[in-house]
């Protein structure tokens, strides 16, 4: 990942989370194709490992790839979420797979999430055994997307968050 790609990553989902400034965002490490941090919002800390597809297919022209993170929050530990560089198409689902298995995810402007309650835990234990996380969504304008994120160095990405975090598992 490139130095402009790494320093949007970091500002894209500090601020999506409230973070004031990329500028107070951490770095945790990198692991294979996947980076760690960690930055204080509200006076808690939150953690994120995240990795950005590395083949992608369809969308709008010109697109960038789409990102996977995993994040620990005080309040949530293992909180799955795609985010894609165009906006999704109002009320469409997003799917992720993962070996055999597959995940729904609802949708909202460029930001998806499971659909079912409680599933982050299965997910992220699929993501660990996993060779790479194959993501199908429609956008609201272009061919329908399938973005590949490899998995390599995601679990001890996830373990850098934790222990930052201080999640115990």
């Amino acid at each position: 990942m490139t130095s402009l790609a790494r320093a949007t990553l970091i500002l894209g989902f500090a601020l999506a989370a409230g973070a004031a400034s990329a500028a107070e965002t951490r770095s945790l490490g990198d692991f294979g194709a996947w980076q760690a941090y960690a930055y204080v919002q509200g006076g808690s800390k939150v953690c994120y490992a995240s990795a950005a597809a590395d083949r992608t297919e369809g969308g709008p022209r010109g697109r960038k790839p789409t990102y996977l993170a995993v994040t620990d929050r005080a309040a949530s530990h293992h909180e799955v979420s795609v985010t894609g560089t165009y906006r999704f198409k109002p009320d469409a689902d997003a799917e992720m797979q993962v070996g055999e298995m597959k995940f729904a995810f609802f949708t909202r402007g460029d930001s998806a999430w499971s659909k079912q309650a409680g599933a982050d835990k299965s997910i992220v234990v699929a993501l660990e055994k996993g060779r790479e996380v194959v993501i199908r969504a429609t956008p609201a304008k272009g061919r329908p997307v399938v973005d590949v994120i490899p998995l390599s160095g995601f679990t001890k990405a996830l373990a850098a968050i934790d222990k930052a975090c201080d999640v115990r598992r």
